[in-house]
């Protein structure tokens, strides 16, 4: 349709728009044009897709959910969504993010080789614990001293996560010594596959193709990119239709649960930061054709259905209460 069309049926939905919002939308790669040529000396038009309208209506929800500071942003919310962006303006907006994100690992790693990093992280780790919500009246010293341990280790994953971001980013490997303390704070128990982990982790870090895998990327890069999303988005949809509420599933509703109310914030929303980040890490992390083999394969998607089905048990055993079948 063309832009007049356009204008008019979507003036239908109760929207006002003008023609200059919608080149504004072209601009930021929201909405696709097809540019015609009208022949010789005739200039050309621009015709959009019916799927537009659709486009813009939630375009307009999410202006009046004043979920973004800047509209650009709602391209990585349409784009995880499905629905048809411009993915050279896609890739110019994940290229600015991840120049921002490289910047402050460049300083993180700056700021590791200071002889009062350790203890600076201890400070700032001490006033979150301190900022922390509290049960009202006294602290209890049975508190205080829950308080100091929790402020202890979050000092040391804070420091954990610093040296790894400076290890990659000024040597291009993960030392020994920082995978070893990775490993023992996340109970990884094999030294073997730990070795060999980090020998294929630092093998890929070398090769540097990481840095510049999204400068590099193409279409073709964005659409295989949505089709794992979309794939992942269905796999997290069996475990929502099980339990029939994000906050029911087992291991994982409760810490979303403690996490927004710790917060204050809602992650089951709309969340562009998220949605990037994600992005991110499929288009430079090399392991995208593999891991949509692994997911489109059946019987991964039957042992997927068998594992969410045999959680309420399994936690079950883990709680030590006992689980009635059949009622």
């Amino acid at each position: 349709m063309l832009k007049e069309e356009l204008l008019e049926q979507v003036r239908e939905h109760g929207i006002s728009i003008s023609s200059n919002m919608i080149e504004r939308y072209v601009e930021y790669g929201l909405i696709v044009g097809n540019r015609v040529s009208l022949g010789f000396s005739q200039g050309v038009v621009t015709h959009y897709d019916a799927r537009t309208i659709d486009t813009i209506v939630l375009i307009d929800k999410l202006k009046s959910s004043r979920i973004c500071k800047h509209q650009k942003d709602y391209i990585f919310i349409l784009y995880w969504k499905g629905y048809p962006v411009q993915w050279d303006k896609l890739k110019a907006r994940l290229i600015e993010f991840h120049s921002i994100i490289m910047s402050t690992f460049k300083e993180i790693a700056g700021y590791t080789a200071h002889p009062d990093y350790p203890e600076i992280i201890d400070d700032i780790a001490t006033d979150e614990a301190a900022n922390a919500p509290k049960a009202i009246g006294r602290p209890s010293k049975e508190f205080e001293e829950k308080q100091k341990i929790e402020a202890q280790e979050n000092a040391k994953r804070l420091i954990l996560l610093s040296k790894l971001i400076s290890d990659i980013i000024s040597k291009g490997t993960i030392s020994q010594e920082v995978f070893r303390v990775f490993n023992q704070l996340s109970n990884v128990g094999s030294e073997i596959a730990g070795d060999t982990i980090l020998e294929s982790t630092n093998a890929w870090l070398q090769q540097m193709t990481w840095r510049n895998a999204v400068r590099q990327s193409d279409e073709q890069d964005y659409r295989e990119a949505y089709e794992l999303i979309h794939l992942l988005k269905d796999y997290w949809s069996d475990l929502k239709t099980h339990f029939g509420s994000v906050y029911d599933i087992p291991f994982f509703g409760n810490s979303i649960k403690n996490l927004e109310d710790y917060y204050q914030i809602k992650f089951i929303t709309d969340k562009p930061s998220f949605y990037r980040y994600v992005l991110i890490v499929l288009i430079s992390g090399g392991f995208r054709q593999q891991l949509m083999q692994f997911l489109i394969d059946p019987t991964t998607r039957e042992n997927w259905n068998q594992i969410i089905a045999s959680l309420p048990a399994l936690l079950a055993q883990t709680s030590g209460e006992e689980v009635t079948l059949n009622g």
